[in-house]
């Protein structure tokens, strides 16, 4: 058994030694998440079966039907945190728009989370945590800074709206990013290269 986990251990030591770590590289809740999971593939391909595409991109194979986690056969360690899964999920709210949600789960509790990643830009939302709230409404180009965001408020017609949140979630902690809105697939696919040619 030890020498099936020592291999692992120096090639994750090697990998994080110049990439993002993915927790950090998740919180933009846009491509580049992606491209970490590529660039640190061969380590993670002992935790759960991924996919990539030609352009740099990987992703973890999704969850079985009717299931939320994709969960890790060993935990990813990453800054003293213990990363056990991956989260995706979507839903058609009908007129309160479609819903995405993607990231990693935690085995430590969300405040140990945030003391391990001191430079993020947190806002505390009573129990929750959110990082860089952002907005498109009709007519913008580009993503905009979303200073009336809190969770478990729907969009506003019309408009998307995206964020990375931190929150407790069956005695662990779930660091998810989230799109929703009138989303279409000018707004869904730079963020979420996975989905490209898939069900969304």
């Amino acid at each position: 058994m030890l020498t099936r986990l020592i291999p692992l251990t120096l090639l994750a030591m090697a990998t994080t030694a110049t990439a993002t770590p993915l927790p950090e590289s998740l919180l933009r809740c846009d491509s580049q998440f992606f491209s970490e999971l590529y660039a640190q593939r061969a380590a993670l391909t002992h935790t759960a079966p991924l996919k990539t595409d030609n352009q740099g991109h990987a992703w973890f194979v999704a969850p079985k039907e009717g299931e939320d986690v994709v969960w890790f056969t060993q935990p990813l360690k990453v800054q003293q945190l213990s990363i056990s899964g991956y989260f995706m999920r979507t839903s058609d709210g009908d007129e309160l728009g479609k819903f995405y949600f993607w990231g990693l789960v935690f085995d430590q509790p969300p405040e140990t989370i945030v003391s391990a990643l001191p430079n993020v830009k947190w806002q505390q939302d009573g129990h929750n945590y959110i990082v860089e709230p952002m907005i498109k409404r009709v007519g913008d180009k580009a993503w905009q800074p979303n200073t009336g965001a809190a969770s478990g408020i729907a969009p506003g017609k019309n408009s998307v709206e995206k964020l990375a949140m931190l929150e407790s979630s069956g005695g662990k902690s779930q660091l998810l990013c989230t799109l929703q809105g009138n989303v279409t697939d000018v707004d869904l696919l730079p963020l979420r290269p996975d989905l490209k040619g898939n069900h969304k």
